[in-house]
């Protein structure tokens, strides 16, 4: 695990790239609160906050998180990684994950930006606000496995990556609540952690906990099963890669 951390550090360190989201967001979140401090809607301040979190997160995840097998596969260093798969399955978690949670921080900086706005964003409950988002960087990162697995298997997923953006943040109720989705979408939306997660975070941030615990085990649960899926897809496209049924260079 220390090699893992070793190696992901010098990726880090030599690709600035996956730091963008660190300054593109609160460069976003000064026109949305903007947008709130000239209409008067300082109580609308924390929720446009988690917002912007929220939509970085999954971005970060779809765009950046999500490319590590692709750019082994670029670099030639995948053929050989493949020699050893579970140990390559292994790397490759560690690596997502850690790349997602890049995507941390930003919580805490666009709650600074909402401050220099005079706004009051705020967190009711800042530990269980933060647990909450730990939680959904690592279903994140399970969702960015998944990508990661489609840019190696079709050959088109790369210029399909902007539809894994707008749909999911509505599925995720960032941009609308729930609620307001049509049925079939909605049942779809319930299923999924960041709907749960994402009104989680909300709730908490207000102040308004309604049962947590029972809330924490759902969004645990398909945290979990996000994860599970996305490591399982990986790691069959990674055996289809290895056998040749899946080619490498398209």
């Amino acid at each position: 695990m220390l090699v893992l951390a070793r190696t992901q550090w010098q990726l880090i360190v030599r690709s600035p790239g996956l730091f963008a989201v660190l300054l593109v967001t609160p460069l976003y979140s000064v026109v949305f609160f903007s947008l709130v401090r000239h209409h008067r809607g300082a109580t609308a301040a924390t929720a446009v906050a988690l917002t912007a979190f929220g939509m970085s997160m999954w971005s970060h995840a779809v765009f950046v998180a999500s490319r590590v097998v692709d750019d082994d596969r670029i670099e030639g260093t995948l053929e050989y990684s493949l020699l050893t798969p579970a140990t390559y399955l292994v790397s490759l978690v560690f690596r997502v994950t850690v790349s997602s949670a890049l995507s941390l921080p930003v919580l805490g900086e666009v709650l600074l930006v909402g401050r220099l706005f005079g706004l009051p964003t705020r967190l009711a409950d800042p530990l269980f606000c933060l647990l909450v988002a730990v939680i959904l960087v690592i279903g994140t990162a399970g969702a960015a496995l998944l990508v990661s697995g489609l840019l190696v298997l079709v050959r088109a997923a790369r210029t399909m990556q902007n539809t894994l953006t707008y749909p999911f943040y509505l599925l995720g109720g960032l941009t609308l609540p729930v609620s307001w989705l049509p049925p079939p979408f909605r049942w779809v939306a319930d299923c999924f952690f960041l709907s749960h997660g994402f009104q989680l975070l909300r709730d908490a941030a207000a102040g308004d906990l309604d049962a947590p615990a029972a809330r924490l085990g759902v969004l645990l649960t398909l945290t979990v099963a996000q994860v599970a899926v996305g490591v399982l897809m990986l790691r069959r496209v990674l055996r289809s890669a290895r056998s040749g049924a899946v080619p490498l260079h398209h």
